[in-house]
C-alpha cells in the first residue's frame, strides 16, 4: 500500500504541486474509485463484513471469497486496498475471522494472494484469535497447508 500511495501522491503534487497530500486523501480517492464507490459498496456489504460477536465478545469478520467479483472486470489492487481498510476496523483489538470459500465463481491467482499476504503487517495478524473455514475447496485447503508450513 505504502508504494500505491507514493506513486499516488506524485502524481498527485505533478497536478498541482501547491496542494499537500495525505494517507486520508489516498484512502478517500481509493474508496470513492471511478465508480462512484459502488465497489465499495459491494466490497463492504458482500465481501468482508461484520457478523456479531463470537463466545468470547470478539467481533467475527466475515469474509466471504464466495463472493469476489471477476478480475477481468474489477482492479483487485484496489480491491485489496478496500478489504484492508475494512479491517482496519478490526485490528487494534482481537477479532476472529470466518473464510467462506465455496461455490467461489472467481478465485484470485497465486500471485495476488501472495501479494495480499505481504500486504498484510503484524498489527492484522497479531489480533486473529480464530480462523475458520466454512466449506474449504480443495484450492483452499491446499492453501491452508502451505501458508501453515511457511507461517510458522
Amino acid at each position: 500500500m505504502d508504494e500505491q500511495f507514493e506513486h499516488w501522491r506524485r502524481q498527485e503534487q505533478a497536478r498541482d504541486s501547491t496542494q499537500r497530500q495525505t494517507y486520508a486523501d489516498f484512502k478517500q480517492a481509493v474508496m470513492q474509485g471511478d465508480d462512484g464507490g459502488r465497489l465499495l459498496n459491494y466490497v463492504n456489504s458482500s465481501v468482508i463484513f461484520q457478523a456479531g460477536v463470537d463466545f468470547e465478545s470478539k467481533p467475527m469478520v466475515v469474509f466471504c471469497a464466495c463472493n469476489l467479483p471477476d478480475p477481468r472486470t474489477v482492479d483487485y489492487d484496489r480491491l485489496l486496498n478496500l478489504i484492508i481498510f475494512r479491517l482496519d476496523e478490526f485490528v487494534e483489538s482481537d477479532y476472529t475471522v470466518v473464510l467462506l470459500t465455496s461455490g467461489a465463481a472467481h478465485s484470485p491467482g497465486w500471485h495476488w494472494m501472495s501479494k495480499a499476504y505481504r500486504r498484510l503487517d503484524r498489527r492484522y495478524r497479531k489480533h486473529v484469535k480464530s480462523v475458520y473455514v466454512v466449506h474449504p475447496s480443495m484450492w483452499s485447503k491446499l492453501l491452508f497447508q502451505v501458508l501453515g508450513r511457511v507461517v510458522r
